[in-house]
């Protein structure tokens, strides 16, 4: 005869209590998963040579090309977040690059950063109203690895000194706290270390960003990092500033997006595309130009449309996301502002366009910058 196994009493109570833990900890994942799911189809990740969308998105993971314009915030233009996030809204545009500053407000030592009021006074009005307008913003830390630059002068050799170890271990710092503030918004495209670095060899700018990446993923593995070169971000100089890491150095979370900035004979459009694919192939890694533009202060009419019809072009055909440098009003005056070389535009006096030349890039901009995410029917 086989007779029923009876447990002891305290191995029953021992199974029992085990039962009820696991019950409460499925149920406490179940609610913060629950939770997270809220904004998860949101979330953007480096996958190869692209940006994609959330596996929780409507249609799932696929490539997202970033396209926005920069906002340099009481810089440029002054500060008016709702009505900024609407503009852009309106022309297609689906990012925003915010300019903040880790050290000095626009790098002017009279106007010293504490960061948290930073956070609270400069970049998070900005953030509610991007998350209001369904807009992603790049945090930008627009400061160039030096002492204030010479805007005259600006791309061409500086006299002011490189960052010291204090000041690096500062803007180190200074990215903990914003990466801490954000670790959680989706909002947030990613973290784009510094502006342009310049004047600085390019294992000692590989070297400092590598540090500032590390620090960062101790309080943010999540977030994409976008990373510029030693020399003013130039696409000519992504190989040589990232070429023998490119491909592992924010491992394991590789998910970080290589920025290059041009203007007008920094090189032709064509010179810029052989670089950014040349690398973008070569490490299977994403480049995105987080600065461009037409500088018509100093060179023609000429000059300007056809490096910007160019790059619109670059852009299309590789698929690169951009980030048109800057926005100067809320309103569209195509053939401004008035060209100072060949004396051609809407003036004198001078007409303003929201961003020159608003006739080639709002078109490009409809066409190219992918919809924001949507979360999968019935999630």
């Amino acid at each position: 005869m086989n007779y029923p196994v009876r447990l002891p009493v305290f191995a029953v109570r021992i199974s029992r209590t085990f039962f009820l833990l696991g019950m409460i900890a499925f149920l406490f994942c179940s609610r913060n998963a629950s939770a997270a799911s809220a904004d998860e189809h949101l979330w953007l990740k480096v996958d190869g040579p692209r940006i994609v969308t959330s596996a929780f998105s409507e249609g799932g993971e696929r490539p997202f090309i970033p396209v926005g314009i920069g906002y340099a915030r009481d810089v440029i233009i002054r500060a008016q977040d709702d009505a900024v996030m609407k503009f852009c809204k309106e022309r297609g545009l689906n990012t925003v690059r915010l300019a903040f500053y880790t050290r000095y407000f626009n790098n002017k030592k009279d106007r010293p950063i504490d960061i948290e009021q930073h956070i609270k006074d400069h970049i998070e009005p900005v953030m509610v109203a991007a998350r209001k307008h369904g807009l992603y913003v790049i945090l930008d830390a627009h400061e160039y690895m030096s002492a204030e630059i010479d805007e005259a002068t600006a791309r061409e050799k500086q006299t002011g000194k490189g960052w010291d170890e204090e000041t690096i271990q500062h803007w180190i710092q200074s990215w903990v706290v914003v990466a801490r503030h954000y670790k959680d918004d989706p909002y947030v495209l990613g973290y784009e270390l510094l502006n342009e670095p310049h004047d600085i060899a390019a294992e000692d700018a590989r070297k400092n960003y590598t540090r500032c990446i590390r620090a960062i993923r101790e309080v943010d593995q999540r977030h994409i990092l976008i990373v510029g070169n030693h020399s003013w971000s130039h696409a000519r100089s992504l190989e040589s500033t990232w070429g023998p890491v490119a491909a592992t150095v924010d491992a394991p979370y590789n998910n970080i997006v290589f920025a290059f900035h041009d203007y007008p004979t920094d090189n032709h459009p064509w010179i810029v595309q052989r670089h950014i694919t040349r690398f973008r192939d070569t490490h299977n890694v994403p480049v995105m130009c987080t600065e461009f533009g037409a500088t018509h202060w100093n060179k023609s009419e000429t000059v300007c449309r056809e490096f910007l019809a160019g790059m619109h072009t670059l852009f299309a055909k590789e698929d690169v996301g951009w980030m048109i440098w800057a926005l100067k009003k809320l309103e569209d005056s195509p053939r401004a502002p008035y060209n100072e070389v060949d004396k051609t535009g809407l003036g004198p006096p001078r007409q303003y366009d929201s961003c020159p030349y608003s006739d080639l890039w709002v078109p490009a901009a409809r066409i190219m910058a992918s919809p924001m995410p949507q979360p999968k029917a019935g999630s």
